[in-house]
């Protein structure tokens, strides 16, 4: 446990230690914040006359597949550049203490961010009411994304060594499966054939925490997609060593 809070430690003060780490979160909270009291045209807060958090939560997602990513690509990237990847797999540490370290780090980042947007549900219980029901399961929802995200990106960027290649892989690769499964891309692939993709849709059981929905087969997909991604991290390194 030493060595995971160490590296993890170790992780925080690099990300934090530039304006990059602090620069992401601010971004994400402008925009999320601008999108929701604001929107587009007649979509803003003010105009729908709603106390309600839903564009908050449908928006999320589709920043995660971009923040996300970007706090990840440098998660194994600096080690390789930095020529400490080789000094990293010859400590006296386990594969799973390395994984787990840097897959804290990352989570932390994410989760910094959605506690800055607390004001947001305060600001609107002042000027309505709100079903803090509802706002409590979107959050939970879009923790256990962001963890499922942060996982996936972990794996896909030991791949690669430069930090901007290991965005876009990380891009595309959440991008894939968070697409799967929506009932439009169903209905345009054929629905009896393409129809168990949903099963394996992260954008369809994330629904379930937006609408309020408290599913035990969500919670289990979330957590069994994260640990899969962390294994193969883990059975990556040990070939590496």
């Amino acid at each position: 446990m030493q060595k995971i809070k160490a590296l993890f430690r170790k992780e925080i003060l690099q990300n934090f230690n530039t304006p990059i780490g602090y620069t992401f979160i601010v971004l994400f909270l402008l925009i999320e914040s601008f999108v929701f009291f604001y929107g587009f045209k007649n979509a803003s807060f003010w105009d729908r006359n709603s106390s309600e958090m839903e564009v908050f939560f449908m928006l999320a997602p589709i920043l995660f597949l971009v923040f996300i990513p970007s706090i990840g690509m440098r998660i194994w990237s600096d080690e390789k550049e930095t020529g400490t990847w080789e000094l990293l797999l010859t400590l006296p540490i386990t594969e799973w203490e390395i994984v787990l370290g840097k897959f804290l780090a990352t989570c932390f980042s994410f989760i910094a961010a959605l506690i800055c947007t607390i004001f947001i549900p305060l600001t609107i219980s002042v000027l309505g009411d709100p079903d803090w029901g509802v706002i409590f399961s979107g959050y939970v929802g879009m923790i256990l994304l962001g963890i499922a995200f942060s996982s996936v990106v972990l794996y896909v960027s030991l791949f690669v060594k430069s930090q901007i290649t290991s965005f876009l892989v990380g891009f595309v690769s959440l991008g894939i499966m968070y697409l799967l499964g929506i009932q439009k891309l169903v209905d345009i692939l054929d629905t009896e054939y393409f129809g168990w993709l949903g099963i394996f849709s992260i954008s369809k059981h994330y629904e379930t925490f937006r609408l309020g929905i408290f599913d035990p087969r969500s919670f289990y997909f979330f957590f069994s997609l994260t640990a899969v991604f962390l294994y193969l991290s883990v059975i990556h390194l040990q070939k590496k060593r």
